[in-house]
């Protein structure tokens, strides 16, 4: 993603959220998720596909209202591959705990690349830093490094910061896109049908975006969980057809009730201490 879109784009996330709730009648509580409420969506999944068909946007607009009611926390398998500086990075997989309030985020990358390795990071704590424990020998010499999200070492290795991780970002800002592109005339978005991810289904959109005109890619593909109505995977492509960004969420559990626990670094199951 070009960082300079994203000025244009992060305001439309409130628009969003006015428009959200001309679609869905169900969803009332507008100061965010009720502890304990249900985060599965009520109506009928054919009657949502029927709404794909005939108004994919609709759709994608409904899932970022409900799914910014309904979610309060999560914890997932999160897979990503980027193409940083014109370089396709290997595929990094990670366990990760989510809380949307305050945001905070907990990651383990548990494949081949940076195994071991732990970041946290919580809104408006440890300075605005993120507590990262190195992977392999550097993890045994510094249990514990602070690192600014936005910095060039953070951002060397990622194409957004950790501040701004997450299910319901993405679905914010790649529906904030389409939202952008239709008022300009630009958007074309298909819906392409109910697809299997790691076993649960979601409803598939496809979005096209013409080229020298700002938008961080061509062709998207936005995977929609048909259960939670949360964008789970986006798949970016170039102009020349070259794979720009994946984001996989799988293995979701919704609303689990994390605690402060677990984005403490001296929570004594993480590595960042010794003893």
């Amino acid at each position: 993603m070009r960082r300079g879109l994203l000025p244009k784009v992060l305001p439309l996330v409130g628009l969003l959220a006015v428009i959200g709730m001309a679609l869905s009648a169900e969803v009332t509580d507008r100061a965010g998720p009720a502890p304990g409420a249900s985060a599965v969506y009520p109506k009928d999944p054919a009657e949502m596909e029927k709404l794909a068909k005939q108004d994919p946007l609709a759709l994608l607009l409904l899932s970022c209202r409900w799914s910014d009611e309904r979610i309060t926390d999560y914890t997932c398998r999160f897979q990503k591959v980027e193409r940083i500086d014109g370089e396709l990075r290997k595929p990094e997989i990670m366990r990760m705990k989510f809380r949307c309030k305050p945001l905070s985020v907990y990651l383990k990358w548990t494949g081949e690349l940076s195994k071991d390795q732990e970041v946290i990071y919580v809104d408006g704590a440890n300075k605005g830093n993120a507590w990262v424990h190195p992977s392999g020998l550097l993890g045994w010499l510094f249990r514990k490094v602070n690192v600014d999200p936005n910095s060039k070492l953070a951002m060397k290795h990622s194409r957004r910061p950790i501040s701004m991780a997450g299910m319901g970002f993405m679905g914010n800002l790649v529906i904030g896109q389409c939202v952008d592109a239709k008022a300009r005339g630009d958007l074309t978005l298909t819906y392409e049908g109910i697809r299997h991810e790691g076993g649960r289904p979601s409803y598939v959109f496809k979005r096209v975006l013409p080229k020298d005109k700002g938008y961080p890619v061509e062709v998207l593909i936005i995977y929609i969980d048909r259960e939670y109505l949360v964008c789970v995977r986006t798949d970016g492509y170039d102009w020349g057809g070259d794979l720009i960004s994946h984001y996989l969420y799988s293995e979701l559990v919704i609303n689990p009730g994390v605690t402060d626990a677990d984005f403490d670094p001296d929570n004594r199951e993480y590595a960042y201490r010794l003893f």
